[in-house]
C-alpha cells in the first residue's frame, strides 16, 4: 500500500503531496522522506510522484 505524505519539491519550491514507495523512506520521484510539514501547507501533487503512481497501478491493473 502507497501513502501520502507532505514534503519538499524535488526543486525545493513550496511542500506539495508525494506518494511514499513501499518502505516509505523514499517517494516515489526519489525525495527521502526527512522533515516534516503540516498537511495543510500545500494542495500541489508532486507531478513525477503522481506520474509513477499512475504507472504503478497500470501495471498493476494489466497484471491481472
Amino acid at each position: 500500500m502507497h501513502e501520502m505524505w507532505v514534503g519538499a519539491a524535488p526543486l525545493g519550491e513550496r511542500p506539495v503531496w508525494h506518494v511514499l514507495a513501499a518502505d516509505k523512506a523514499v517517494t516515489l520521484c526519489g525525495v527521502p522522506r526527512s522533515g516534516s510539514f503540516e498537511q495543510d501547507t500545500t494542495d500541489l501533487h508532486c507531478l513525477p510522484c503522481m506520474a509513477a503512481y499512475q504507472r504503478l497501478m497500470a501495471s498493476s491493473d494489466s497484471a491481472k
